[in-house]
């Protein structure tokens, strides 16, 4: 059904993985507009459980986070490349830099550079510090600093190497789940994988939701500020509406036309604002203060990296920590894979380097500048306390950053120039976010169709909208309970990340110096693989379906080896591509399998195998006997097998009782003769029951094969000397021709010469088994010729 809806609205993308996603993010806004209070509730109880109880797990996870990248990249794997060994980079330094500030921190930055050493400054979080001291003043700056510094970029730099090594190097589809393939294998294509895919864009889509909230409510209080707007839910919606349209027409640009332009503009507008107050400030003073705060920063790290505020119950640390922590978690799968996009062809080392480092000196700067303009303002005669009064005393933290700019010349120009930059950063969190969410559904970089991008874009305005304007006056206080609530599940995620990152490396890299890693197929999600196949013969040709490298590019010290589909049926000594035939009574399974044995497959017959199994002197044969008598047995004592049809037809409880004791028996020994067929094999079973036992995720392709009813009856009457009644009984009583499309993965019809049946098996296995076993393909084409 899905499938259905998918191709009748134009989409190319993963089908479940898209309308789930969109279905969970449709439900969250229309229950947030139905029953405000009662999803809020929610939201708050778990959120403060998950705050002030367990909100010591965010801070170790960080934590353990950067000392992780910090040292791969100081490890021998630090030369490895994101992508091909002799990929270059795409994008120059300035322009790497730009898009990294504008897609992670740049909003941010705006919203709480001036308001967050503020309140530090008026509540010392740390044991024994004086409000409004300088001791107080040099904390703030160094938790400041902590917040969006080396640990914030912590957060993103696990997720972006995973991306990036997963993506380029073993050129898999561009999804979470795909940094997951050393534990799950193929089973990246399977359910866990697209929960993971659609946990990663649910996440995403309220974490931009909330950025751009935060963004919203900052630009309402600017222009409350220059023009005298009130600050109002509805006024705040619209600039949602106006951010998101502006979005939309960035994200339809692309990302070299629209997220690089955007990034490019935003930067200097920034850097220009930021040079504007140093310049029109004390300057003297705050350069000695940059220099100063960014020793104290280092200095205070060890402390800050495990601070969980344990005397004061956690609640400081669960109310700012453990918040950007959440909030800046739910922004990893974005980010990250951003990042890795625009990084691709640097080594790891340059990678952690540049994205840990450079905007964390950024940070320094930005905190020093802004923070120490506030507190000497908040000092000075004439402005005494005023900083603390808006922004710590009323609440008032979207307006710190307009009260600031109120103390400086030329108010009115910079105020609508920081308007301007805070608008294009939340235009370009949701262009790239979009661009992102996409190529996460979908599962491969082309652009897919527009509409996706459109789609994913408007569900992070809805989302926002939804929240802000039934959360009236605590719209801040909603917004960050949605988000810890939502980065619990995203944090463990990413810590899992790590972890499959480093025994990827490991096992492409192994022990040799110098390193040589193995070379990986590029892997299309299954359905845009038979998409790109059913367009051309050669569309296909440079692509594979499962997580597969390159035989022959193994490092010399073959340490670790990759649970690939291929190694594990190897292990388990099954087939390399098992393929099930199913159709109902006389549709023509045995002439296709006879068509798939002429091409080389080994065709197991599934009836064979139930008389094996109900043999005379098993028990499965003496318990049939028992349960239903002579009436399914033959003169010679073994099991009438026209009988047993007959039955399971007729008698629905039958059907049942027989299922249970014999589909284990049919399964194991489908295994057995599996393994005696041997890995080198491509086996095509025919199999009864398929439908009704729910086993066709045991077979790599599941075919489907038809006829008309009227041919089908007329071959039972010609082939078993029944009635015309008897055959049109047994046709009524089988599983539909659409339950079986239901499950099946290529249909046969059978309505035509031998010719016509065979050309359609030719094309099946040209489609599957030539490009998943081609040495195999070729071996059978040797010995034929």
């Amino acid at each position: 059904m899905l499938n259905r809806l998918h191709d009748r609205l134009g989409l190319r993308t993963t089908p479940p993985i898209f309308f789930i996603s969109a279905c969970v993010i449709v439900l969250f806004t229309a229950a947030m507009g139905l029953f405000p209070s009662q999803v809020q509730g929610f939201f708050g109880t778990v959120s403060s459980a998950l705050r002030y109880q367990v909100g010591w797990f965010f801070t170790f996870s960080v934590t353990i986070m950067v000392i992780f990248a910090i040292g791969l990249a100081l490890s021998r794997y630090g030369r490895l490349k994101i992508g091909d060994d002799d990929s270059e980079p795409e994008y120059s330094g300035i322009a790497w830099f730009g898009m990294l500030f504008a897609a992670g921190l740049g909003a941010v930055l705006m919203f709480w550079g001036v308001a967050e050493p503020m309140n530090h400054y008026a509540n010392p979080p740390m044991y024994g510090t004086e409000p409004f001291s300088d001791q107080a003043a040099v904390e703030a700056l160094n938790i400041s600093n902590f917040h969006f510094g080396l640990h914030m970029w912590g957060i993103f730099i696990v997720p972006g190497l995973a991306f990036g090594y997963f993506t380029y190097k073993r050129k898999l589809p561009p999804r979470v789940s795909s940094a997951f393939q050393p534990l799950l294998g193929d089973g990246i294509h399977g359910p866990i994988g697209k929960a993971i895919d659609i946990m990663a864009i649910v996440a995403t889509v309220f974490g931009l939701g909330v950025s751009v909230g935060l963004g919203a409510m900052q630009i309402n209080s600017g222009m409350n500020y220059v023009y005298g707007i009130p600050m109002a839910g509805w006024i705040q919606a619209a600039i949602i509406a106006v951010v998101t349209a502006v979005g939309l027409m960035s994200v339809l640009a692309g990302m070299d036309k629209g997220v690089k332009r955007l990034s490019y503009l935003n930067i200097v507008a920034a850097v220009a604002l930021l040079v504007f107050i140093l310049m029109a400030g004390a300057s003297m003073s705050l350069m000695r203060g940059m220099v100063e705060s960014a020793g104290s920063y280092l200095n205070a790290l060890p402390t800050l990296a495990f601070f969980n505020d344990t005397f004061g119950n956690g609640e400081w640390s669960g109310d700012w920590t453990v918040f950007y922590w959440a909030w800046t978690v739910t922004w990893a799968p974005f980010v990250g894979m951003f990042v890795a996009k625009i990084s691709r062809g640097r080594t790891i080392r340059q990678f952690v380097v540049g994205v840990l480092g450079v905007p964390s000196v950024f940070v320094v700067i930005w905190m020093a500048i802004y923070g120490l303009s506030a507190f000497q303002i908040d000092r000075a005669e004439g402005t005494e306390r005023s900083m603390t009064e808006t922004i710590v005393e009323e609440g008032n933290v979207e307006a710190a950053l307009f009260q600031l700019l109120q103390n400086f010349p030329l108010f009115e120009a910079t105020a609508v120039l920081a308007l301007v930059v805070i608008t294009i950063f939340f235009i370009t969190s949701i262009d790239s976010g979009a661009l992102v969410m996409d190529s996460m559904a979908s599962g491969y970089e082309d652009q897919g169709p527009k509409r996706q991008r459109v789609f994913w874009a408007l569900s992070v305005g809805a989302v926002c909208a939804a929240i802000i304007t039934t959360s009236g006056e605590g719209g801040l206080a909603a917004l960050q309970e949605v988000i810890i609530v939502i980065g619990a599940p995203v944090m463990l995620m990413s810590l899992l990340q790590a972890i499959m990152l480093f025994q990827a490396i490991r096992e492409d890299a192994g022990t040799a110096k110098p390193i040589r890693t193995r070379q990986w197929k590029q892997v299309l999600p299954v359905e845009e693989y038979h998409r790109r196949a059913q367009e051309g013969s050669t569309a296909v040709d440079d692509f594979v379906m499962r997580p597969e490298y390159e035989v022959g590019t193994e490092p010399e010290h073959n340490t670790h080896q990759p649970r690939t589909w291929h190694w594990q049926r190897e292990k388990e000594g099954q087939p390399v591509l098992q393929m099930a035939l199913i159709g109902g009574f006389s549709a023509g399974k045995t002439t296709v399998a006879q068509a798939f044995a002429d091409l080389g497959a080994t065709v197991v017959d599934n009836d064979e195998i139930w008389a094996h199994v109900l043999r005379p002197g098993t028990e499965a044969h003496d318990e049939i006997v028992r349960m239903f008598g002579d009436s399914v047995t033959a003169p010679d004592g073994s099991i009438d097998m026209d009988a047993l049809i007959d039955l399971k037809s007729n008698n629905q409880a039958a059907r049942t009782r027989i299922n249970e004791l014999v589909l284990p028996l049919v399964r194991e020994e489908s295994r057995h003769r599996g393994r005696r067929a041997g890995p080198d094999t491509v086996l095509v079973q025919d199999v009864r029951d398929l439908v009704e036992s729910g086993q066709s995720e045991r077979f790599d392709v599941v075919i489907a094969v038809e006829a008309p009813a009227d041919i089908r009856v007329q071959r039972m009457v010609q082939e078993t000397g029944m009635t015309r009644e008897e055959a049109w009984e047994r046709v009524d009583d089988s599983s539909s021709d659409d339950e079986r499309r239901e499950i099946a993965d290529e249909v046969v019809v059978n309505d035509g010469d031998n010719e016509y049946l065979r050309a359609q098996v030719q094309r099946i296995w040209d489609e599957y088994v030539v490009p998943a076993v081609p040495e195999i393909v070729g071996e059978k084409d040797a010995a034929r010729e």
